[in-house]
């Protein structure tokens, strides 16, 4: 269904919009406008994953504040972040990427014409998949709470796969 013309037209529109979204860092206070749906989903599912894995949420910011490195764009803090959460916390943006995916199915299953009635479709896609990626941050509290689960896991997928 994606290899279709209007498969093709909307996933070249969406990495289009991507791009565009990421170029718009340099455009300041225009970028923190744009992106701001795109922080509060990412943020509302860091902050739903803490609640959901026992995490225990204290702190949800979604505007942007600086740093000496630009903006933070947003942040969750938990107090209770251990080896068998911190992983679903850290990466919980990702449960945006297969959300992206089922939109961008279903506007390619209704087979649209290429019009710029699509064009906030597309940017919602986009944003969704903006969304998903996890941020430096991000995988540092995965990575630092989690490593043992996460070897855990990887042994227990390589042993699956039948490679050990």
């Amino acid at each position: 269904m994606l290899s279709t013309p209007p498969g093709l037209t909307y996933g070249a529109s969406v990495i289009g919009l991507m791009v565009l979204l990421h170029l718009s860092r340099q455009l300041g206070v225009v970028f923190l406008l744009i992106t701001f749906p795109i922080t509060l989903a990412h943020e509302l599912t860091h902050l739903v994953f803490g609640y959901l894995s026992g995490g225990q949420p204290s702190g949800l910011r979604i505007l942007p504040r600086r740093s000496a490195r630009g903006y933070i764009l947003g942040s969750v803090t938990c107090n209770n972040v251990r080896w068998y959460n911190g992983l679903f916390i850290g990466l919980a943006p990702l449960i945006l990427l297969p959300l992206a995916f089922v939109v961008l199915i279903w506007r390619v299953h209704l087979q649209p014409q290429a019009a710029m009635s699509e064009a906030p479709w597309a940017l919602v896609i986009a944003g969704l998949a903006a969304a998903s990626l996890p941020s430096i941050q991000d995988m540092r509290v995965a990575l630092a709470s989690s490593w043992l689960l996460i070897a855990v896991l990887a042994g227990l997928a390589l042993v699956a796969a039948g490679g050990w």
